[in-house]
């Protein structure tokens, strides 16, 4: 048994404040851009692949 690990409580994981650290430089918006131009490829993509 590993003699590191320390037991703790559910109710002191609760009780410690939790910290919100700010939004990286690149959001939730400019993710969701990137992944729409990674669908649009990869259908072009299929598309180009059924086509031939």
């Amino acid at each position: 048994m590993n003699s590191c690990v320390t037991k703790i409580s559910f109710e002191s994981v609760l009780a410690q404040p939790t910290l919100h650290e700010p939004l990286p430089a690149f959001g939730f918006e400019e993710m969701l851009t990137e992944l729409e131009a990674i669908v649009a490829e990869a259908e072009i993509r299929l598309a180009e692949e059924e086509a031939a």
